[in-house]
């Protein structure tokens, strides 16, 4: 059963889930029994696209010591079983999704789109794919802005989405700087192939404090209610960005010189700024919750 279950990357999907849920409440000003086929059929969803992914990935993973034992290509689970039960799940959540209206289920399905159809492929080919993969991230709170009745045209959700779509970028470049011997063993292009570490180190810096201006944007159009939040999210925003300096402060240029343990600070940092930026999303998107509820 832990087999099956780690096919569904449950960190990944779970975060699917709690940002539909913020659409949800944004739109409706509640929670309500409604509510439930909408975040089973978005979990369904994306667990299917999970699923999905390893059996594309199955070969490629074998080749990464961070995933050469996920189910699949350790042998534990078949790729013909695996892609079955990603197709059920797929069905399940999608008919689910259906209950709330035809648009929701269309934009669920839209993710496990562009995450299987655009994403998995494009990441073989392009050092860049985390520009086209954030689309994931930025449509779940959609799906529950429209099944609880919001029209796609407001622009309040345009913003959560984009501020969504904004935190991606960082959070997977943090993740490339930390797995960088992965990403060279499965011969997958990187910013590596284009710029030097410390380079890349940069743009994550700035992309870190673009999520927080992304955030600010949202009381900035009036968002929230609550004044009180609009502070909250600023003095939490610039704690992100003063943080993150130090990874500024570090000379990783002639860490990665020496290589090996030297590394190992430099890969805490990343690991902590990480950390910062997914707890910053998660408050957000808390703090959106509870402007909608009142």
């Amino acid at each position: 059963m832990k087999d099956w279950l780690t096919l569904l990357k449950l960190r990944i999907t779970v975060a699917s889930t709690v940002t539909t849920a913020v659409g949800y409440v944004m739109a409706r000003g509640q929670f309500d029994l409604n509510m439930v086929p909408v975040m089973f059929g978005i979990l369904l969803q994306a667990c299917g696209a999970a699923a999905l992914n390893q059996v594309q990935d199955a070969k490629l993973d074998a080749l990464m010591e961070r995933t050469a034992m996920r189910p699949i290509p350790s042998g534990r689970i078949s790729r013909t079983g695996a892609a079955a039960f990603a197709v059920a799940l797929l069905l399940a959540g999608t008919a689910l999704l259906w209950l709330s209206g035809m648009v929701p289920a269309l934009l669920g399905l839209a993710a496990a789109a562009v995450y299987n159809g655009i994403y998995t492929p494009m990441k073989r080919v392009s050092p860049f794919v985390v520009l086209p993969g954030s689309l994931i991230g930025a449509l779940p709170p959609v799906v529950g802005w429209s099944a609880a009745g919001g029209y796609l045209s407001d622009p309040s959700i345009h913003l959560v989405a984009f501020f969504f779509f904004i935190w991606q970028i960082p959070h997977f470049w943090l993740l490339l700087l930390f797995y960088s011997r992965d990403y060279v063993a499965g011969g997958l292009p990187s910013l590596f192939d284009r710029f030097d570490r410390r380079q890349i180190v940069k743009f994550t810096f700035l992309w870190i404090a673009a999520v927080c201006v992304a955030a600010l944007l949202l009381p900035m159009v009036h968002l929230f209610d609550q004044t009180s939040l609009a502070y909250v999210i600023a003095v939490a925003g610039l704690l992100v960005v003063v943080r993150a300096t130090a990874l500024l402060r570090i000379d990783v240029t002639a860490l990665a010189k020496q290589g090996g343990e030297a590394l190992l600070p430099f890969h805490k940092s990343c690991k902590i700024r990480f950390m910062e930026i997914n707890t910053f999303a998660l408050l957000v998107s808390a703090l959106l919750v509870v402007d909608g509820l009142n």
